[in-house]
């Protein structure tokens, strides 16, 4: 599958895929929102407990971003 899929179907199983058409809540310091992120659902977001969520990584890797509402999702691109 190397094709946008619709939100509805990507895993919540803590699996980093890329994920496109949300928006982001907190975490970006960038002069313009980028089209995808790399992310996951996860139940715990920068140490604290959620009723679950979508999170992207940060450049480096320490704190993780909420990334709301996306639309669509796709696996990771194969490592060259």
């Amino acid at each position: 599958m190397s094709e946008w899929q619709p939100i509805g179907t990507a895993p919540m199983d803590g699996s980093w895929i890329l994920l496109a058409g949300g928006s982001i809540s907190y975490g970006w310091d960038g002069d313009g929102v980028p089209d995808a992120v790399t992310g996951q659902y996860a139940e715990c977001l920068n140490g604290r407990k959620t009723k679950g969520r979508w999170q992207f990584a940060w450049y480096d890797g320490g704190y993780y971003g909420e990334y709301e509402n996306p639309t669509h999702w796709m696996p990771l691109p194969e490592a060259q």
